[in-house]
């Protein structure tokens, strides 16, 4: 059960990003008092949520032993109040069975509706290796939440009260056309706002898959025509080569095709309007079955090594509008089909991105 008087339970998009995070995360007040934890935690430390509310953080996390006489055990709740506490702690976690195992800790000062509170991240050290790209996915959730608490009702509020304005500001300059474009332009400015915020919540929301037996061809050429639309200028065209298999595959018609159209989107931006976008669908065997494998080529002039190596990781960006979710988005929903993603400079020139699902 969770604590429902909780006030950061309120924030919908706080509260999302806590329970979506691969690890364990405990909100709590300077003092090191607990308020909230997820799912996680509750299943790796065996306590439910009201077992830990008004106890401190030290109930289940505790400093390691000194490992010579001379030297101290870390005080962990002093850490709480030290303002270069973001740096990861190993420590012990204790189970409600009195069992301990080694843990990572990462503080996050946070300010919320309700005042000052800790983000206490922790990552199992018991985990398989298998789970490092969730557990630094858990590290990239906790930082988004930094950022994210301190939104509220309140911000959408000022959206709707910003836009009651310029619907009054707007009936007084009726008889001035030469200052109603920059109402116009507020008001777009303010749809984009909004836009980045509900993007914010759809990256962190729960990804459920609902398949159905899809011509990949057919979802590919719809995206790819889509997105042209929205493009003013002329654009390259789009080669596509699919084999037999791909005419009928297990997908989310939908959330594939938004896949489709990010990448889309990139890869036009990024060929020369008189060249050629190329996309191979084929079938390949593999020891657990077949698998459908989708390759989409630009003729662009590439990615630095910079980008290759972080353009799936949420907020980054090389372009001057946009809020760097759309590949990790991409990640996401691949991944919720069971499949990979990934992305390298073709040797002739350009991005290619690869795409392995389930057929």
């Amino acid at each position: 059960m969770q604590n429902e008087t909780a006030p950061i339970r309120q924030n919908r998009l706080a509260n999302l990003l806590i329970e979506a995070s691969p690890v364990a995360i405990i909100l709590t007040d300077p003092a090191g008092i607990i308020d909230v934890i997820n799912h996680v935690t509750e299943s790796w430390f065996g306590y439910r949520e009201p077992e830990l509310v008004g106890k401190s953080v030290e109930t289940i996390i505790r400093p390691t032993q000194a490992r010579d006489a001379g030297s101290q055990p870390t005080c962990f709740p002093s850490h709480l109040r030290d303002p270069e506490s973001n740096k990861p702690q190993e420590l012990l976690g204790r189970r409600k069975d009195g069992s301990e195992f080694f843990v990572r800790v990462t503080l996050h000062p946070l300010v919320t509706i309700s005042g000052k509170m800790v983000l206490v991240n922790v990552v199992n050290f018991c985990e398989s290796d298998s789970q490092l790209e969730k557990r630094i996915a858990g590290e990239r959730l906790a930082a988004v939440l930094e950022m994210a608490s301190g939104l509220s009702h309140e911000s959408r509020n000022a959206l709707h009260r910003a836009r009651s304005c310029l619907d009054l500001l707007e009936l007084d300059l009726t008889d001035r056309s030469e200052l109603l474009h920059l109402t116009q332009n507020i008001r777009t400015a303010l749809s984009d706002l909004h836009g980045n915020y509900e993007e914010v919540k759809d990256y962190a929301a729960p990804i459920v898959v609902k398949r159905t037996l899809v011509s990949l061809p057919f979802l590919i050429q719809t995206a790819f025509d889509e997105v042209v639309k929205e493009f003013s200028s002329d654009t390259p065209q789009l080669r596509i080569e699919s084999e037999l298999e791909c005419q009928r595959v297990p997908v989310d018609a939908e959330r594939m095709k938004r896949v489709f159209r990010s990448l889309f989107d990139n890869a036009i931006q990024a060929t020369p309007a008189t060249g050629e976008i190329e996309l191979s669908c084929r079938c390949i065997a593999s020891p657990d079955g077949n698998l459908i494998e989708i390759t989409i080529r630009d003729h662009g002039v590439g990615m630095s090594e910079d980008a290759a190596k972080r353009m799936f990781e949420p907020f980054f960006t090389t372009k001057q509008q946009g809020n760097g979710l759309g590949l990790p988005v991409c990640r996401r929903i691949v991944e919720a089909h069971e499949g990979t993603i990934e992305a390298a400079n073709h040797p002739a020139g350009g991005v290619i991105v690869q795409i392995v699902i389930p057929s």
